[in-house]
């Protein structure tokens, strides 16, 4: 026999099993803008940006006795420009789930973003000026063993974090280490979600940064094609500064495949003053994970410059 075709066959008989044993899905995202920004009135500034791209895969196997296990890795990827492909990893995590819940481990959404900070930045990317970057809400986290569950209408996170090995804060996930975060949401009616969450992080002794709680408070009416969000997170650094943000949302559906979203943002600082910002979204659902969409935004500080960002994108899920 061919000494190729003896090593393929030996090959696929090795692999066959461990095939097998788990449903593979590979999924990901290319999100490419054209973005217009510009600081403190000044001259706008063009330029073709990545908007959170990413590549992904999921795999699951049926352990019996209504048990399932689980694995999951996504990477960041940069689509803009040609080096650097792969950015960083976004998730990483093993798990197990059945009847009593779903327990993940590794590097994962916090229980805080799931359950509020979802809802106090439902954009694609221009919430973050003031959700994370001012007022210091996180997405997701590190070193973290995750359990969820459903009761009924009453859906919970709880998330505890495990590092002693000190790592400084991740600067766009905002929470890295030690701590815990829990939350809640309750379906009221067919029409409104109310949600509540709390996250308490440890200081961590290589970027110096004092314990940090969160706490976070959400509502969502949807009816007809209409919704609101209203939000609210308060974000207090022992010994520094202390952040409350309040957010409203309203959007509709215009016709069966366009979505158009208005919203507003406020906080205080103690440190850094008032801040503000206005949003504008607009969606449209092309079909076959195609969208093409519209995101602008305004943001004025009290002790740094205003900035103004607007975005002409093209998006595609897979």
């Amino acid at each position: 026999m061919n000494k190729k075709l003896l090593a393929l066959a030996v090959s696929a008989a090795v692999m066959a099993p461990v095939a097998a044993q788990a449903d593979v899905t590979v999924y990901g995202r290319i999100n490419n803008a054209l973005d217009f920004n510009s600081v403190d009135g000044g001259d706008s500034n063009t330029d073709l940006s990545n908007v959170s791209s990413r590549f992904g895969i999921k795999a699951s196997s049926d352990l019996g006795n209504g048990m399932t296990a689980s694995a999951r890795y996504e990477f960041a990827t940069v689509t803009d420009k040609e080096l650097n492909n792969i950015a960083d990893l976004r998730i990483g995590t093993v798990g197990i789930s059945g009847g009593f819940g779903s327990i993940t481990v590794g590097n994962q959404w916090s229980a805080f973003y799931d359950i509020v900070g979802t809802h106090i930045d439902p954009t694609y990317t221009v919430g973050y000026y003031m959700y994370s970057s001012f007022a210091g809400g996180p997405y997701r986290a590190s070193n973290t063993i995750k359990y969820s569950n459903s009761f009924g209408p009453v859906y919970l996170e709880l998330d505890v974090r495990v590092n002693d090995s000190d790592e400084p804060r991740a600067i766009a996930e905002k929470i890295n280490g030690n701590g815990l975060g829990l939350g809640v949401s309750f379906a009221a009616t067919d029409n409104l979600t109310i949600a509540a969450a709390f996250d308490a992080e440890d200081e961590s002794a290589a970027d110096g940064n004092g314990d940090v709680d969160r706490t976070g408070l959400a509502a969502k009416w949807a009816s007809g094609g209409w919704y609101a969000i209203v939000g609210w997170q308060e974000t207090d650094e022992d010994g520094g500064d202390t952040v409350d943000n309040a957010s409203i949302y309203v959007g509709s559906n215009i016709g069966d495949s366009t979505n158009l979203m208005v919203g507003y943002q406020s906080a205080s600082s103690d440190a850094n003053g008032d801040a503000d910002q206005f949003i504008l979204g607009l969606y449209h659902n092309m079909g076959g994970g195609l969208r093409l969409y519209y995101e602008g935004t305004a943001v004025g500080y009290d002790n740094s410059a205003d900035v103004d960002v607007h975005l002409l994108g093209m998006r595609i899920d897979f």
